[in-house]
C-alpha cells in the first residue's frame, strides 16, 4: 500500500525506535542534522495529497508515534518532516495537535518541523499548525501570504518568531553558522544558490 516503505525502518514500533535512535545519533555526530520522516500516518502513496489516515489515540500512541518520540526524546533529532496525507482530518503540515501539542509541547521538540516537498497547502493553516519550514521553497510560507495575515491578526508575530528561533537554533547547534558548508554537486544549483544569497532572497 505504501510506496515509501523502503525509506522506513519497519513496522515494529520498538525495533524501529531502537534503530532510529542509533542512526540519528550517528548522523548528527558528524555535524549533520537528521530529519525523521514521514510524520505521520503516511500509509499510501496513491493520492497521497488527499488520503486521510483516521486512527484513534491508542493506535497513534502504540503504533505510529513511538519511533518519532524516541527520535525526539532520546536522539534529539534536528528536524521532523511532515507527510503529505491528512491525519484525522487535517493535513500534517496543518496538524496543530500533532505538530504543536504532541511534538513541540509534550515531547519538548525544539528543532524544525518541515514539509515534505510540495506538501504545504495553506499559508495561514500551516503557520498556525506548527510548520516551521516549507520545502523546497516558500510557495505558501512567504512574505506575500504571511504579511497580510500578520497585519490582520490571523498569524501572530510570536508564531513567526518561534519558527525563526527554531531554524537558527538548529543552524547554531550543528555549526552551520561557524564553518563553510559543502555545496551540492550540481553546478547550476550552486550558481543559483550563490546568486540568491547575494541578492538577499535566499
Amino acid at each position: 500500500m505504501n510506496g515509501r516503505n523502503f525509506e522506513y525502518l519497519g513496522e515494529d514500533p520498538f525495533l524501529a525506535s531502537r534503530i532510529a535512535v542509533g542512526y540519528i545519533q550517528g548522523v548528527q555526530d558528524q555535524g549533520v542534522s537528521a530529519t525523521v520522516k514521514h510524520f505521520m500516518g503516511n500509509n499510501s502513496e496513491y493520492d497521497r495529497h488527499n488520503t486521510n489516515s483516521a486512527m484513534d489515540e491508542r493506535t497513534m500512541r502504540e503504533i505510529y508515534l513511538p519511533v518519532f518520540e524516541a527520535a525526539v526524546r532520546e536522539a534529539y533529532v534536528g528536524a521532523i518532516m511532515d507527510s503529505y496525507n491528512l491525519t484525522n482530518g487535517a493535513h500534517m503540515t496543518q496538524n496543530d495537535y500533532l505538530n504543536t501539542d504532541v511534538a513541540k509541547k509534550e515531547w519538548g521538540f525544539n528543532g524544525i518541523i518541515m514539509s515534505d516537498w510540495t506538501s504545504t497547502y495553506d499559508a495561514v493553516a500551516a503557520a498556525n499548525g506548527g510548520l516551521d519550514l516549507e520545502m523546497p521553497s516558500g510557495a505558501f510560507l512567504n512574505r506575500k501570504n504571511l504579511k497580510p495575515a500578520l497585519t490582520e491578526g490571523r498569524v501572530s508575530v510570536a508564531t513567526i518568531d518561534d519558527k525563526v528561533r527554531r531554524i537558527l537554533r538548529v543552524a547554531a547547534r550543528f555549526g552551520w553558522l561557524d564553518q563553510e558548508q559543502a555545496e551540492i554537486s550540481i553546478p547550476r544549483y550552486n550558481q543559483q544558490g550563490r546568486q540568491a544569497a547575494a541578492s538577499g532572497r535566499a
